[in-house]
């Protein structure tokens, strides 16, 4: 009980200190100030999000809502490829533009939601019948 107990202290501790670990590694290596290193730490932070309770050994049921979620993680995958794809210039639509903001805050936020949100549709997904 006590070793349990143990690990669902320490393995979330754990998973965010090496978080913290490739972060700075990634701002050595890639920088901070372009689009592609918001999108990864984001998709990295979303996933250790969702690795969070499955790592310290806390299960929940599935609902059977996977597929949904897959089609958000696609929905917000259109809209980070058309905010990089308007970062390098090779699209440009004015009305877009003026309705989704494209800044490092902004696409970090998105990229750790569709982190997440893939993380939670890959885990109950595996457990649908």
């Amino acid at each position: 009980m006590l070793l349990r107990k143990l690990v669902i202290i320490f393995c979330p501790l754990l998973l965010c200190l090496l978080l913290c670990a490739v972060f700075g590694w990634l701002d050595g290596l890639i920088g901070t100030d372009a689009f592609p290193p918001y999108a990864l730490k984001g998709l990295l932070l979303g996933a250790c999000i969702g690795l969070m309770l499955p790592v310290s050994g806390i299960t929940s049921r599935t609902n059977g809502l996977a597929r949904w979620i897959y089609a958000a993680v696609g929905l917000l995958a259109l809209l980070l490829t058309y905010q990089y794809l308007e970062t390098i210039n090779v699209v440009h639509w004015p009305v877009l533009r003026s309705l989704i903001p494209i800044n490092g805050p902004v696409v970090l936020a998105e990229s750790a939601v569709t982190g997440f949100l893939l993380v939670t549709a890959m885990i109950n997904g595996r457990r649908i019948n």
